[in-house]
């Protein structure tokens, strides 16, 4: 019977509910109609990068080191979100910054994805369906910028939503077979 430490279990739990609560922000903010500025966006992009670093230490050593572009991908992010929140730049360059750099946080996620399969299938197959379907948003991003911000941002928060809640039955199932 493995022991698993104290810190794993509450920086996983960290992780989801983080992305819970990024994702409830996200549907509060739509169903009120609160515009989206670049202080939400870098805001948001920042924890994303936040919360995927803390998801990537959570990760056993041997699985930590096939997957280092999860690791700088989540750095990205966190700089992405601080250049948006700090640069001061036009609504559409920032819908293509966003654009281009979520097409390749979700080319990373298909190859961590695909390389993890074997360790954890349940949510690396979720990961791997809802990257692509991100890039196609991403796409729609860069095409139509500002008229596709929102539904981006919604999908955002709904994939953030599917992911904690897989997340937690990943969390639950790992936690009652002491895996």
């Amino acid at each position: 019977m493995k022991r698993r430490s104290f810190l794993r279990y509450t920086l996983e739990l960290i992780v989801i509910l983080g992305y819970l609560v990024l994702g409830v922000t996200i549907f509060t903010f739509i169903f009120q109609k609160v515009p989206f500025d670049k202080i939400f966006i870098g805001s948001l992009v920042l924890a994303i990068g936040v919360l995927e670093f803390t998801d990537y230490i959570t990760w056993k050593y041997s699985i930590k080191m096939k997957n280092i572009q999860y690791f700088v991908g989540s750095m990205v992010s966190i700089a992405l979100g601080i250049i948006f929140m700090i640069i001061k730049m036009d609504a559409k360059a920032l819908c293509y910054l966003w654009g281009a750099f979520s097409i390749f946080f979700s080319l990373v996620k298909i190859s961590t994805g695909s390389i993890s399969l074997v360790y954890q299938p349940l949510i690396c197959s979720v990961r791997i369906v809802l990257a692509i379907t991100r890039i196609v948003f991403s796409i729609l991003l860069l095409a139509r910028t500002l008229n596709a911000l929102n539904p981006f941002i919604l999908f955002v928060g709904i994939s953030l939503a599917i992911e904690a809640m897989i997340l937690f039955i990943e969390f639950m199932i790992h936690r009652y077979q002491r895996i």
